[in-house]
């Protein structure tokens, strides 16, 4: 069964060397921050130098994009809610929240700092969203910057009872089977832009004021559409497979998010944020679980065959159109 990933992130370095497996992680794929072949490790300690350094760089980013928010929302459609699903046919794209989305590169190397600095949280099954509430109605977008929706929440600034010069923005995951919002992550909360905030903050904040915030969990209520609920994360040194097998308050488990506790908030994929499907647990970690939990698909040999067809499949469609995005299920949480 399933072990800690601390003991495997302790002899990480010992076993590449004499693992082939572990080897073949390496340089796998090219990515959005400094396009190059060198190591993920090395292309992390390059980043958390490059965020210290660019700080107020980031937070001036922050502001900008609630500055952007809070001076007029698009949706002017008569009616609060506008329910999200597959027959909705009137896609807009609004260009200044488009790419907004942190988004993961797969997790090619165990990091060597893994038990110590880096956190777990399990994803479910669902489309990656922007979410935001700013006068008086909160709206999600898909990370294309497509509008998705739009309802009313108790989010600060997010319903016509809080009409109010407030802005909250959240990365979130919408499930369209239970109709649920879950928060990955907070870039800004009530005016306060969090963009320049390391990871573990970010997380807190998040928990906390959703903790705070009354009638987030309701569902149908005059201020608030549909709940919005909040992602555990467990640190790494933990037992991976007692937290997996009991995640029965999620709906069906999509992958395992790995956020680096240092990492400000960034536009794009970055390797301080990696992704693994379950199934790959096996292939990184070792961590064994029960086939009828986590089943490989038929056609699965091995990770870099996997990424292999991901990115082809993704070139193919590269000039799909917003609407198809908004239609496709395959791409719902594209984090990878």
């Amino acid at each position: 069964m399933a072990g800690n990933l601390s003991d495997i992130s302790n002899e990480s370095n010992e076993k590449t060397a004499t693992n082939p497996r572990l080897a073949l992680y390496k340089n796998l794929t090219r990515t959005n921050n400094y396009r190059d072949d060198s190591r993920q490790e090395i292309r992390r300690q390059r980043l958390l130098w490059e965020q210290k350094k660019n700080r107020d760089a980031t937070f001036d980013s922050g502001r900008a994009l609630l500055d952007e928010a809070l001076q007029g929302n698009d949706c002017n459609d008569e009616g609060m809610e506008v329910q999200q699903d597959e027959t909705w046919r009137s896609p807009r794209r609004v260009q200044k929240y488009a790419n907004q989305l942190m988004m993961s590169e797969w997790m090619l190397e165990i990091p060597s700092d893994l038990a110590e600095k880096w956190l777990m949280v399990p994803c479910p099954q669902g489309r990656r969203v922007l979410l935001i509430a700013s006068k008086g109605m909160t709206v999600a977008y898909n990370k294309r910057g497509v509008r998705l929706g739009k309802f009313s929440s108790t989010l600060p600034g997010g319903t016509y009872q809080d009409y109010k010069n407030r802005c909250t923005i959240l990365d979130c995951i919408w499930d369209k089977d239970t109709k649920t919002y879950y928060t990955l992550d907070v870039l800004a909360w009530s005016n306060q832009a969090l963009l320049d905030c390391d990871t573990e903050f970010r997380f807190f904040w998040l928990k906390t004021r959703l903790e705070e915030t009354q009638g987030l969990t309701e569902r149908g209520s005059l201020v608030n559409s549909y709940p919005i609920l909040s992602l555990p994360n467990y640190p790494c040194d933990s037992d991976a497979g007692a937290i997996l097998e009991n995640l029965s308050s999620l709906p069906p488990l999509d992958g395992l998010l790995f956020y680096h506790r240092e990492a400000h908030y960034t536009h794009g994929r970055t390797p301080l944020v990696n992704w693994l499907k379950p199934f790959m647990l096996s292939d990184v970690f070792g961590l064994q679980f029960p086939p009828d939990i986590y089943e490989k698909p038929p056609d699965y040999v091995d990770i870099k065959s996997y990424i292999r067809k991901k990115t082809t499949t993704r070139r193919k469609n590269k000039g799909t159109d917003d609407l198809m995005e908004i239609t496709s299920a395959e791409n719902v949480v594209e984090m990878a």
